[in-house]
């Protein structure tokens, strides 16, 4: 008989959750610049490169920044970020707005820069509901002909230059309404329909081929008519499309939807996840920790929910309704980490996947030349699956041969909740030696070249310089 019966590997008393794992394609993200220049600015770049699981860089800029004149493009307030920080292997996400709040800089005052007006763009000045003078933010029409023309010209010109950049997590589409959101509550408080948020969606899929693109569901949830709402919604899912929550302990959602931990909009992420990876945006943390929010207000009283619960308790219930692997805490680096260092870590393991291997099944004996099966068991105790084609390799290892092969690549069926059983085959070469291998697992992603080992929640030392773990032996007749 070429293969003698199997035997059940159990893993699990090699687990280790305590272990912080940093992983590729997933974790934490800084805010800068976000809408302001100089928003968010970095005290030292320590502040980036100690921070545990830093995965990208959130760049949140007004289109006037970067098309000062028509048809003349600024690219370094961009580029003097992306060549620094990519250098140290973050990557970068972008949110281009067209309507800021601020006016203490021509860029917030016209986000859509000016010259898109003095072409003939419609709109107006507006805060709050109400016009203003001249000296108010201008918000354009958001279906208006000419802006709609001046934009995909831009577009175009930013897709030419990042759409296949590697290091580009996704492009945020943040076209219509205040800072990028969808919509317009700061200012005319107008309602844009499906048709016009539509258009804005199919401008961004025409430039874009290869970012992945990301859409807040404010952007989504801001249509009143539900057909339409679920309509956009499924535009969205159609065609690849993410979402990212950027109302995460927001006052007022405090007091509205406290029994979904702040998100209002929990099927969108549950529909989007299995597919596409998520993102989390906390309110500005300054703003969440100035009512004591964070801490958790004693006269607070949450119906559904209870009272006296703490940020941390929202923030993890949030993770797991938005299934998120690309979590944000939005504000300074230096002050997050130093107020909430074991929370950072904690979240850190939680966000996206954060693997158990379980159990491997294999046979405890198995002639040369022979087909070996081997059964994985694997838990995922993060909250969305590993959505790269990551390579799932095997090792077998002894007599002077170390056997490399790859089982599986892409592994985006590991989804969180219960274990998943896969089963693989093995081709033994027919020359190798007699005697006891040991075997390996390890999984890896490989991109542009380089491969980085991706860790599983398994005791230290049994992870060779490699990267991988040793989960059984064998013999070879």
């Amino acid at each position: 008989m070429a293969v003698a019966a199997s035997v059940v590997h159990d893993l699990t008393p090699l687990h280790d959750a305590t272990r912080v794992l940093v992983n590729p394609l997933k974790g934490w993200y800084h805010h800068y610049p976000d809408n302001h220049i100089n928003k968010y600015e970095l005290a030292r770049d320590a502040d980036l490169l100690e921070f545990p699981g830093m995965d990208h860089l959130y760049i949140r800029l007004a289109w006037a920044y970067l098309e000062p004149k028509e048809n003349q493009f600024d690219w370094t307030v961009i580029d003097r970020l992306v060549d620094k920080w990519t250098a140290h292997g973050l990557g970068i996400a972008f949110r281009i707005s067209c309507k800021e709040t601020g006016t203490d800089r021509i860029e917030q005052q016209f986000a859509t820069p000016r010259w898109v007006m003095e072409a003939g763009a419609q709109g107006g000045y507006y805060r709050m509901g109400k016009p203003t003078g001249p000296e108010g933010p201008w918000e354009p029409v958001f279906d208006d002909p000419i802006f709609l023309a001046k934009l995909e010209t831009f577009l175009a010109a930013f897709a030419a230059r990042y759409d296949r950049q590697p290091w580009v997590r996704y492009v945020d589409i943040g076209s219509i309404g205040d800072w990028g959101e969808g919509h317009c509550w700061a200012g005319s408080r107008k309602e844009y329909g499906f048709a016009a948020r539509k258009k804005h969606i199919d401008l961004h899929l025409k430039h874009f081929k290869h970012a992945p693109l990301m859409i807040s569901d404010d952007f989504v949830y801001a249509l009143s008519n539900p057909t339409e709402r679920a309509a956009l919604h499924q535009h969205v899912l159609t065609n690849g499309i993410s979402y990212r929550d950027d109302s995460i302990l927001v006052n007022g959602y405090l007091q509205g939807v406290s029994d979904t931990f702040t998100v209002r909009s929990p099927q969108f992420f549950a529909d989007a996840y299995p597919k596409t990876p998520t993102v989390f945006e906390l309110e500005h943390y300054g703003s969440v920790k100035k009512p004591g929010n964070w801490e958790g207000r004693p006269d607070f009283a949450v119906a559904k929910f209870g009272k006296g619960k703490t940020g941390p308790d929202y923030f993890r219930g949030a993770l797991g309704l938005l299934h998120a692997t690309y979590i944000g805490y939005h504000g300074y680096a230096h002050e997050w980490l130093a107020d909430n260092p074991e929370f950072t870590r904690e979240m850190l393991n939680r966000c996206g996947y954060w693997l158990f291997p379980k159990s491997v099944e294999l046979p405890d004996s198995v002639v040369a030349g022979a087909t070996m099966p081997l059964t994985l068991r694997m838990e995922n105790r993060g909250v969305a699956p590993p959505y790269a084609p990551f390579e799932l390799r095997v090792m077998v290892s002894g007599a002077g041969t170390n056997l490399v092969r790859v089982l599986a690549t892409g592994c985006k069926s590991w989804l969180p909740g219960a274990p998943v059983q896969s089963r693989y085959e093995l081709a033994l070469p027919a020359d190798l030696k007699a005697g006891t291998y040991a075997v390996a697992l390890g999984l890896f992603y490989v991109n542009q070249g380089k491969t980085r080992p991706v860790e599983f929640a398994l005791k230290a030392a049994t992870r060779d310089a490699q990267g991988y773990y040793r989960v059984a032996s064998m013999e070879i007749r």
